[in-house]
């Protein structure tokens, strides 16, 4: 998965999300055409009818028609928006960060307010852009089926490769003789759906543990116990929501949730009428039935709930804030993930749990190559390039 897809999967999940990651103020209709067009010297570069010759813009321009250069004013108000998405995330997407986990890694850490943020992910950050390094890079030269799928074996069973512990059935699947295309299929599988996925799970779920702020965060072992236990892609949601109701401290006296308690929680009003402590209520309902998606709005105000300031000091209220949106945006990944995998196993309830299960077995193996025991595993030390 690249940072696009997670974005993108985000954005489809909530629309809010497409305001926190790209802000209306910092849309540029010419988009990040403009920008590549720049860095890349390109020879005519801005994609208006006024400023290039033809009815229609075309990046294949015969050699012999003239060409304009872009008005004083257009250089202008493309350098002004330049300037003002520095260190936004609508850098990383001009700039095209969002297809290389490196560049994405190295632009979020030019932008201040996500420094302290970024620490706790260092382990994670260093998976992706090892596990990235090791594939082949776009445009290379055109081969036969069975020279890539070579190449694939290869890459995926180098020295020091994550993939070495993969799930055995599907590592002799690649041996075996079954058609070249079906092996390709199967390692884009182990790639893209089955294998990596859980490997960043289980290095995600290291990084929680080890942060400072581990309180904070909803362990990914709780979503997955959970998803084993009643596999459906609402199970992450429920999660989700059952560990912000305790946490919050929206309990009965035997310990059991209240979502109307909780619901009064929410309410942004200092001493709320009973009707409106009833229409979030009805609307807590809707969440926990999988009739109604939170909205980032709901998400950050359960984060305010949980983290008054008024419980915990200043630093740890805001790195709370921070960790539980993410939290959110894991959850959601979660459901995304869970359909595909769903529809791969064709709704198998047993295949999918014995999946989900695996995530235990890279967990084991995190914890030991994190503390330099064992030769190779998924922090195995590999050079980027």
């Amino acid at each position: 998965m690249y940072p696009w897809r997670l974005i993108a999967m985000l954005e489809q999940a909530d629309i809010s999300f497409q305001d926190l990651f790209y802000p209306q103020r910092l849309r540029c209709p010419l988009e990040k055409r403009i920008v590549r067009a720049i860095e890349e010297n390109w020879p005519a570069y801005f994609p208006t009818r006024k400023e290039c010759r033809g009815s229609n813009w075309s990046l294949t321009i015969p050699e012999d028609e003239p060409l304009y250069q872009p008005h004083p004013k257009s250089r202008q108000k493309l350098a002004q928006w330049k300037k003002e998405i520095k260190g936004t995330i609508v850098e990383i997407r001009a700039y095209r960060a969002d297809i290389s986990w490196r560049r994405f890694w190295v632009i979020c850490r030019k932008i201040p307010e996500l420094r302290p943020f970024l620490k706790n992910f260092k382990p994670l950050a260093d998976f992706l852009i090892f596990e990235e390094s090791m594939w082949l890079r776009h445009g290379d030269a055109l081969v036969r089926q069975e020279e890539f799928f070579q190449r694939q074996m290869r890459v995926m069973f180098a020295t020091g490769s994550p993939y070495h512990h993969a799930d055995p059935n599907r590592v002799r699947f690649l041996n075996s003789n079954r058609p070249t295309m079906e092996k390709i299929r199967m390692a884009d599988l182990m790639c893209q759906l089955f294998d990596r996925p859980l490997m960043i799970l289980a290095v995600l779920q290291t990084c929680a543990s080890e942060s400072p702020h581990s309180k904070f965060w909803l362990p990914i072992q709780n979503h997955i116990a959970a998803i084993i236990k009643t596999p459906s892609a609402m199970t992450f949601r429920m999660t989700w929501l059952e560990h912000a109701m305790q946490v919050s401290g929206a309990i009965k006296k035997t310990g059991k949730s209240s979502p109307r308690k909780w619901a009064g929680m929410l309410v942004s009003e200092k001493d709320p009428d009973v009707n409106v402590i009833n229409a979030k209520a009805v609307e807590v309902h809707y969440w926990l039935h999988g009739r109604k998606l939170p909205s980032l709005k709901n998400v950050r105000r359960i984060g305010r709930v949980i983290f008054d300031a008024s419980r915990q000091n200043a630093n740890q209220a805001d790195a709370g804030k921070d960790f539980w949106l993410f939290s959110w945006m894991i959850t959601l990944w979660l459901e995304k993930h869970f359909t595909e995998i769903a529809s791969e196993f064709k709704n198998d309830n047993r295949k999918i749990q014995n999946y989900y299960r695996r995530f235990f077995h890279y967990l084991k193996i995190v914890q030991p190559a994190r503390n330099g025991q064992g030769a190779g595993g998924l922090f195995a030390h590999q050079p980027c390039d």
